[in-house]
């Protein structure tokens, strides 16, 4: 509740500064590749893997904008479903984990702060809010007897399906533009979300890279 006040404050400052910010510095579109983490998106390796975004902002002052970004990325994690087992005469179920592909869409809405306007290096600072929509495979749990070699046989509950959430999170970060041309810039940032829970698709700490344009 508190991190949703700071960054509601937060916005509110920033309209009173557009307000007396004088002339605006138009539109940018970035193309980025983002959602770059320290784990890569599967379980078996640690390389980075990069989704791709698309931002456009709206700076209604030099040194302010507004941002909107949209995104994708694929992921690949353990996912655990029932099969048909034929044992004897009979078929039983049984459960089965396997490694399934799923892509992400995250949105970010972010309110930046620009520092060394005009100059070839620009740092900068933002904070918003980011959406990710998690895939649709709600988990659901079982019941099964599992008969061991010697004994009795003995329930064990069984998680099936992914059962992940959309997630919706307050998230900070900073990051540098290097002008090109006087339209054209790299730009390089990294974000945190303000929480203290990740997950494979969604990790606290996210870099991304690209090119943005002024128009």
């Amino acid at each position: 509740m508190r991190r949703t006040l700071i960054l509601c404050a937060l916005l509110f400052s920033c309209s009173s500064l557009w307000a007396a910010g004088g002339a605006g510095d138009g539109w940018r579109i970035s193309i980025l590749a983002s959602e770059i983490s320290q784990g890569g998106n599967q379980p078996w390796s640690e390389d980075p893997h990069a989704g791709i975004s698309v931002g456009f902002a709206y700076a209604p002052a030099p040194q302010w904008d507004v941002e909107l970004t949209a995104g994708s990325q694929s992921h690949v994690s353990p996912h655990t479903h029932f099969v048909l087992v034929p044992i004897g005469g009979t078929t039983s179920i049984a459960p089965f984990t396997d490694f399934r592909r799923y892509r992400v869409r995250p949105v970010d809405l972010a309110v930046t702060r620009h520092f060394l306007v005009g100059q070839a290096v620009m740092p900068y600072v933002r904070a918003g809010l980011r959406y990710v929509d998690a895939p649709s495979d709600p988990q659901t749990l079982t019941t099964i007897g599992v008969v061991p070699i010697e004994g009795p046989a003995f329930p064990v509950t069984v998680a099936e399906g992914f059962g992940f959430r959309d997630r919706l999170s307050a998230q900070a970060g900073a990051g540098v533009r290097v002008r090109l041309t006087e339209r054209t810039a790299l730009r390089a940032e990294a974000n945190r979300l303000l929480r203290s829970d990740g997950t494979d698709f969604d990790p606290l700490t996210r870099y991304a890279v690209g090119v943005s344009w002024k128009f």
